[in-house]
């Protein structure tokens, strides 16, 4: 029973990095960076009149002034997730409580009703980003941007819940006598307990104006991941209907990771073929997220016999593997293509560091128009990631304590099979103080991305739509912006029917992939069956300087 009770410590690893999938940009933000995007609903990227352009739109520098932005949202995001099993009555921290799964006998009052395990972030998450643009000639200019992913970086959910048993008691003694709160293993906890990501995308761009109504612009993106994630697994497969998820088998494993150089690049154009109208295409390519070199520590005996965190670190096995996984996960490609009308204002006051270069193009929609009303389309290639690729070296072995080790499996897969997304933005400007001060509002809409049966507590890839609205205050050379928008995400919901299992030690190996429980390490139960729900809120500040 030990040495399969070892290799299913895989379990932890495998779905605490589909947590890694929020590694791909356009899944996860919603929809981009920037205090200006976010006050449009993203319907931003055509203007471009900020340096943020060096990622989201290198051509639109070819007509700016040189300029330093710096600018963050602050996120604060919703998530809950209720666990359900097929003809399920109630949701199971576990141990001797029905799980997933397991029907309650006819009239039992013991078993609490099904309830929701939230996620706490790190309750305001300032997302940073920052650019710069060189106007080097008439024709020329480079630029530097560093942003990242629009989103929390931080997903933490409980390891366990406050717990009433069928006596009525809340509290149990502890090892030293204390009455302490009675808590058993959360229903999360083979899906996600923490995840800690840092995603940079530093990008280096350079645009050319062949004429004053066209320019082209590319960039080169070096995008740096560091992550952590904790999670639990089953680590022998239960066959018992009574306690599917049984805590005394639960193994707590740590990963982290790194990828210092994830290649990519970002190229779009730019044309101005009027006075009103501007049309704007855009494209993103990166490498995958991979590295040969995880860490992982396993944690054993992690519960006591009752369901409470084990306090006596003595009684706790724990095993550190250095650079023994190695992992992938493809980024999609990006698309985007928009239009933007825009009303001319006539003797238009344009500042001074848009004119002090007689004859050089360079736009100014502070100054120089009434309105603008812009328009995009978007595509991403989420299809990419149909699974996670985790992998153990041959021979791995795991201290199950008492001189007793045994090996872990080789393949660990996770499937998540993500359909492409496409989206419209939809937003614009009205100048109210003629170079001097703007409002803004902006809404979008992006195509559901995920089938339900594969939700994860990773990112929430629904449906999802939000409404943004902002404003500038100009004072000299500087531009002062905020913004506020909140996204809707649609409900997964697949009824207790998840198609996730997890790890389990009754096999040595795997050589594909099989979603299938009585097969490839697999757990008789699923574990993400259940509704996930989730909204953000976030408000944008930044500002710009230009000379």
């Amino acid at each position: 029973m030990q040495l399969r009770r070892a290799s299913g410590l895989v379990a932890a690893l495998a779905l605490l990095l589909s947590a890694g999938t929020a590694l791909a940009s356009n899944a996860l933000e919603s929809p981009d960076n920037g205090v200006q995007a976010t006050g449009r609903g993203g319907a931003w990227f055509v203007r471009a009149d900020d340096p943020l352009a060096a990622y989201y739109n290198p051509a639109a520098m070819a007509f700016q002034a040189s300029g330093v932005h710096l600018g963050a949202s602050l996120m604060f995001e919703s998530r809950c997730f209720t666990r359900q099993g097929p003809g399920a009555t109630a949701v199971s921290p576990g141990g001797s409580i029905l799980g997933p799964g397991a029907v309650a006998a006819a009239g039992d009052k013991s078993i609490p009703p099904p309830a929701a395990t939230c996620a706490t972030g790190s309750g305001l998450f300032p997302n940073p980003n920052l650019a710069g643009v060189f106007r080097v000639s008439d024709r020329l200019a480079i630029g530097l941007a560093v942003v990242g992913p629009h989103t929390d970086g931080d997903n933490n959910w409980p390891e366990s819940l406050p717990y009433t048993n069928k006596f009525g008691f809340s509290q149990v003694k502890d090892a030293a006598g204390n009455m302490v709160p009675l808590t058993q293993p959360a229903p999360n906890r083979y899906m996600l307990v923490s995840s800690n990501a840092l995603l940079l995308f530093p990008t280096i761009s350079v645009a050319y104006a062949p004429t004053d109504s066209l320019s082209f612009g590319v960039g080169f993106t070096w995008g740096i991941a560091t992550a952590s994630f904790t999670n639990f697994a089953e680590a022998v497969r239960t066959d018992d209907k009574k306690t599917p998820d049984n805590f005394t088998n639960d193994i707590r494993a740590k990963l982290e990771a790194k990828d210092l150089f994830v290649p990519g690049i970002v190229a779009s154009a730019l044309w101005m073929p009027s006075k009103n109208l501007d049309l704007s295409a855009w494209f993103k390519w990166q490498d995958s997220f991979k590295t040969d070199t995880a860490d992982v520590t396993f944690d054993a005996n992690y519960w006591t016999a009752n369901g409470l965190k084990q306090t006596d670190a003595s009684k706790v096995n724990t095993t550190v593997a250095t650079d023994k996984a190695s992992l992938k996960l493809n980024l999609p490609m990006e698309a985007k293509i928009g239009l933007r009308y825009h009303q001319a204002r006539e003797n238009s006051n344009r500042p001074g560091w848009a004119t002090k270069t007689p004859g050089r193009r360079t736009r100014d929609p502070l100054s120089e128009e009434l309105f603008d009303i812009e328009l995009d389309f978007t595509w991403a290639n989420d299809s990419s990631i149909d699974q996670l690729y985790l992998q153990f070296q041959p021979g791995v072995k795991v201290d199950l304590g008492g001189g007793v080790f045994a090996s872990v499996p080789v393949n660990a897969n996770i499937p998540h099979y993500f359909k492409d997304v496409v989206g419209v933005r939809l937003g614009g400007d009205v100048n109210v103080v003629p170079n001097r001060f703007a409002v803004r509002a902006g809404g979008f809409f992006e195509t559901k991305g995920q089938n339900d049966n594969f939700l994860g507590l990773d990112f929430n890839n629904a449906q999802k739509y939000g409404l943004g609205l902002g404003g500038t205050l100009r004072l000299g050379p500087v531009d002062l912006s905020a913004s506020f928008q909140h996204t809707f995400f649609g409900t997964l919901d697949n009824g207790g029917n998840g198609a996730v299992h997890a790890l389990s030690g009754d096999k040595s190996s795997c050589a594909v992939l099989v979603n299938d429980g009585a097969t490839c390490n697999r757990s008789t139960q699923t574990i993400n069956g259940g509704v996930l729900k989730q909204s953000l809120n976030e408000v944008g500040l930044g500002g710009t300087v230009r000379f």
